[in-house]
């Protein structure tokens, strides 16, 4: 297969996911009105507060801390301390592009189908076929980064943890969907 052959093959996925998506019913959808986006970008933007690799790290410490078992999935973290993690190019390199794709997702909070196509490939990525990441551990991710949130912002209220929690379990649903269509199924652990 070309280069080109790839390119367009991704390309016709990336469609086709995004046309799935919004013709997907409504109970598939994060559907969220103006003053729910805006408390999103809003939070997100007071709690990175323009160090997006710092708080990413902080939640994957502390994910690692609350869920020990995900540790062993990366083998750039086992038995490594925090200082060790953050002086080590790959930890750093993942935490930055996973901080990048909660961006993009907060950033097209309007427009999520054109985020779904990547949330799914990430997914697949993940799945048997690539890092083998149990689908039960993207989860914790998300518990690891509102904790840090309700810690860090002193305006956290129930109302914001419901919110991303919302927002996080639509994430991580995509990256299942895509982890069983992409990446060697989901679950076969």
């Amino acid at each position: 297969m070309t280069d080109y052959d790839h390119q367009c093959e991704v390309q016709l996925l990336r469609l086709y996911e995004r046309v799935s998506y919004l013709n997907s019913d409504k109970c598939e959808k994060l559907e969220l009105t103006n003053n729910e986006q805006m408390t999103l970008k809003l939070t997100w933007n007071a709690w990175v507060g323009g160090d997006a690799t710092k708080k990413g790290l902080e939640m994957f410490c502390r994910m690692f801390e609350n869920h020990k078992e995900t540790k062993e999935v990366f083998d750039f973290a086992k038995g490594s301390s925090v200082q060790k993690m953050q002086a080590e190019a790959r930890v750093m390199f993942h935490v930055t592009r996973v901080m990048q794709m909660l961006t993009k997702v907060i950033q097209n909070l309007d427009h999520l189908e054109e985020c779904v196509p990547e949330l799914r490939q990430l997914g697949g990525r993940h799945g048997v076929c690539g890092y083998n990441v149990p689908p039960a551990y993207f989860p914790h991710l998300g518990e690891a980064m509102r904790q840090l949130m309700s810690k860090d912002l002193g305006t956290w209220s129930a109302e914001h943890n419901a919110l991303w929690e919302k927002t996080y379990t639509f994430i991580y649903t995509q990256m299942v969907k895509g982890e069983k269509a992409y990446g060697g199924g989901a679950g076969k652990r």
